[in-house]
C-alpha cells in the first residue's frame, strides 16, 4: 500500500465522521445524554488521530501522482493550506473535548456553554473539512469545480436607425 492510498483511505473519515458526530452530539444535547457526549467526545479524538495521518499522507502522495500526471500546483497547495487548518482548527477543538472528558473523570459537570463550544466547533470543522476535500477532489477531478460561463456575444446595444 503506498501513501497515495494511505491518503484517499483516510482523508474520508474525518469529513463523513465530522457530520456524523455533528448529528450525534446534538442528540447528545437535546436529551442531554452523558454517555452519549462522552462517546462522542472519544469518537471525534479517534478522528483527530485518523485525520493527522490523512495530512501527513497528502505530501507522499503528491509526490507520487506528480510523477504521473501534471497537476495544479495552485490548487494543491490551497488544498494543502485548507488541510492544515482544518488540522489545527480540530487540534484546538480536541483540547477542548480533552478538557471535558478530563472534567468528566474528576466528577465536574460538564457546563452547557462548553457542549455548545463543543457542537458548533464539530459542525464548523465538519463544513471546513467539506471545503478542503473540495479542493483535493479538483486535484484530479477539474470537473467537479465551479464552471465559468462562456461570455456571451454582447450586441450593439444602439438601436438600428430608420432611413427614409
Amino acid at each position: 500500500m503506498n501513501a497515495a492510498q494511505v491518503h484517499l483511505m483516510t482523508v474520508h473519515v474525518p469529513i463523513v465522521g465530522c457530520w456524523g458526530l455533528s448529528i450525534l452530539f446534538l442528540l447528545a444535547w437535546i436529551f442531554r445524554d452523558e454517555r452519549l457526549f462522552k462517546i462522542c467526545c472519544w469518537l471525534l479524538l479517534t478522528i483527530l488521530l485518523i485525520a493527522t495521518v490523512a495530512y501527513f499522507s497528502g505530501p507522499l502522495a503528491y509526490e507520487l501522482l506528480e510523477q504521473q500526471v501534471k497537476l495544479n500546483t495552485e490548487t494543491v497547495e490551497f488544498h494543502a493550506v485548507l488541510a492544515r487548518s482544518c488540522l489545527l482548527a480540530m487540534v484546538v477543538l480536541a483540547m477542548v473535548v480533552g478538557n471535558a472528558l478530563v472534567q468528566g473523570f474528576q466528577g465536574e459537570k460538564i457546563p452547557r456553554w462548553q457542549r455548545a463550544i463543543i457542537l458548533t466547533g464539530t459542525i464548523a470543522i465538519a463544513v471546513f473539512w467539506s471545503a478542503a476535500a473540495h479542493w483535493g477532489g479538483l486535484i484530479r477531478h477539474p470537473e467537479i469545480g465551479f464552471s465559468k460561463p462562456e461570455p456571451a456575444a454582447i450586441s450593439d446595444p444602439t438601436p438600428p436607425m430608420n432611413q427614409p
